[in-house]
């Protein structure tokens, strides 16, 4: 089970997030403090203070300032781009 370290008004944590959800990838969601040395658990398991950070088993990408594109990447490699909606299928963002 993946685990994404995050917080909700991160604006690099969301992307990923909709990724996840566009490839219906089930994870785990933990919400980190915002003080940086606060986020005792994120450093512990990652050893990076920043977000987003995610954990796949044994594998381990940790968060960089301002800049999510080695998650993104990490999950477009392991399980492939998120497909099109097809004709007929409402996109996520039309769904509310």
């Amino acid at each position: 089970m993946l685990v994404l370290f995050q917080r909700e008004t991160c604006p690099d944590c969301k992307p990923v997030r909709e990724l996840l959800t566009e490839l219906q990838i089930s994870y785990v969601n933990v919400n980190v403090p915002k003080p940086r040395d606060e986020r005792h658990e994120l450093i512990r398991v990652t050893g990076s203070k920043f977000l987003p950070a995610l954990v796949d088993g044994a594998t381990v990408i940790p968060g960089k300032l301002r800049d999510n594109s080695d998650v993104v990447a990490y999950l477009k490699e392991r399980f492939g781009e998120p497909r099109a909606a097809t004709a007929g299928e409402r996109r996520p963002e039309a769904a509310a």
